[in-house]
């Protein structure tokens, strides 16, 4: 599959190729301007042609961004779910009690909702900052600036998740804009 739709693509090149045959083959040119496509309305079909072109390129380049912030997010989400994986097994083997595992949110499956795993897993890490746990996670390996870091890690997942939503939206913006540049030029 194409990033871009290719009769798009090949309507774009088309015209411009049309557009210029037309403006430097003499025998042509009158031919067309009998049918109304005089220089005025070359000069406007070019202007058509170069803004569906424009659009075109600025699509590309969002769904571009767009690649690069999906990807970002995935790896910001594995590197969180990792920690979170890790720090779940650290204080269930420390912390057996039903009661600390509720209020650690150990208790059962991750979400894979992200929106629901990054609650989950602030609430965990902040919990895990209170001086009853602390102290007993930190002689297991889980200190405070652990925790603290975990919590940069969910922070700059959200970040990256909003970055994603926002290219998204970019990109289907820049879609939108290609497919009326297109249509215009079709029309012309």
């Amino acid at each position: 599959r194409s990033e871009q739709d290719q009769k798009i693509a090949n309507a774009i090149a088309a015209a411009g190729e049309m557009i210029n045959l037309a403006r430097n083959d003499a025998a042509i040119a009158p031919l067309l301007a009998k049918r109304g496509y005089d220089a005025t309305k070359l000069d406007e079909g070019a202007a058509l042609q170069a803004a569906a072109q424009a659009a075109f390129n600025a699509r590309q380049t969002a769904i571009g961004v767009q690649k690069q912030a999906t990807e970002a997010q995935g790896q910001a989400e594995k590197k969180a779910r990792q920690t979170y994986a890790d720090f779940r097994e650290t204080a269930r083997a420390v912390f057996p009690s039903r009661a600390d595992r509720t209020t650690l949110g150990l208790n059962g499956k991750v979400p894979k909702d992200l929106q629901q795993f990054i609650t989950l897993a602030r609430a965990s890490y902040t919990a895990a900052q209170g001086a009853s746990y602390a102290a007993k996670l930190a002689t297991f390996g889980f200190p405070a600036a652990s925790a603290t870091a975990a919590l940069a890690e969910v922070d700059a997942l959200s970040g990256a998740d909003e970055t994603q939503s926002q290219a998204i939206g970019t990109a289907g913006g820049a879609t939108k804009a290609r497919d009326r540049a297109s249509d215009a030029l079709d029309a012309w």
